[in-house]
């Protein structure tokens, strides 16, 4: 039986609100002294802080199908308005990083780039799949973003009080995330789109705008390893600066 892509996004979003109370439940039981102090500041703290963990679980299990999805969907489809059935893989990679933006906005709307960034990726899918373009790039995008897995463990780390400055691993993760990033993101997808037999001017500024973004974290994470100076012309944030400043993290154009 074919189950409809509604169904399996409203299933997904019920999933998601029930795994997050039962995350909050877990760490209220297990370290009541911790889960007070997420209570003091509920918008930055208390909701944020389970996104990273359902992330990074939810990007563990989706990761390898969003490469099934890419590896079992042939590149003579990779022609632009050409209307094809969806793969289970497929639907199923495509569906999950619309359950995680779409559940995480509500949750992550302290942060004005954080908001940005989901209602552009939220966006950018849908036109992408109305105007009917090649899904195999969205599959190599999305099964890149295994980098999250660097970037959440980073920001639980900076959560329970751990910085660059004073935390070893943390640097070690930081530094990870940025050679992943462009291992795993950047070059992928450029070796894809310059061997596609067709490609449309609105596709490359898409994957052009993706780059971009993917080089920008690159810079703000060396940034904030001493590597670069990566904070002339803004404003600093001391409070979670770190998850601030790096909440682009995820972009998909």
């Amino acid at each position: 039986m074919v189950v409809p892509g509604w169904v399996l996004f409203v299933t997904g979003l019920v999933a998601y609100q029930l795994a997050n109370r039962c995350a909050n439940q877990i760490v209220r039981r297990a370290n009541p002294d911790f889960y007070k102090t997420l209570e003091t500041d509920e918008p930055h703290k208390l909701a944020a802080y389970f996104v990273f963990p359902l992330g990074f679980l939810l990007t563990l299990l989706t990761t390898p199908i969003c490469i099934t999805a890419y590896n079992d969907t042939s590149s003579a489809t990779e022609i632009f308005g050409l209307d094809r059935p969806f793969t289970t893989y497929g639907k199923v990679c495509l569906a999950s990083r619309a359950i995680l933006w779409a559940s995480e906005l509500p949750l992550l709307s302290y942060s004005a780039d954080y908001v940005a960034h989901h209602a552009l990726s939220l966006s950018s899918l849908g036109l992408f799949l109305i105007g009917r373009g090649p899904r195999r790039p969205l599959y190599l995008i999305y099964a890149g973003l295994a980098t999250e897995l660097f970037y959440d463990t980073a920001v639980l780390l900076r959560f329970h009080g751990r910085t660059a400055s004073n935390s070893p691993i943390l640097r070690k993760i930081l530094l990870a995330n940025v050679v992943s990033m462009v291992l795993l993101r950047l070059l992928p997808i450029i070796a894809h789109s310059a061997a596609m037999p067709e490609t449309r001017a609105d596709y490359l500024a898409g994957i052009a705008s993706c780059c971009i973004h993917i080089c920008r974290l690159s810079f703000v994470q060396l940034g904030s390893l001493g590597y670069i100076d990566a904070t002339a012309g803004r404003k600093s944030r001391p409070e979670l600066d770190f998850v601030k400043s790096t909440s682009w993290a995820t972009i998909v154009s």
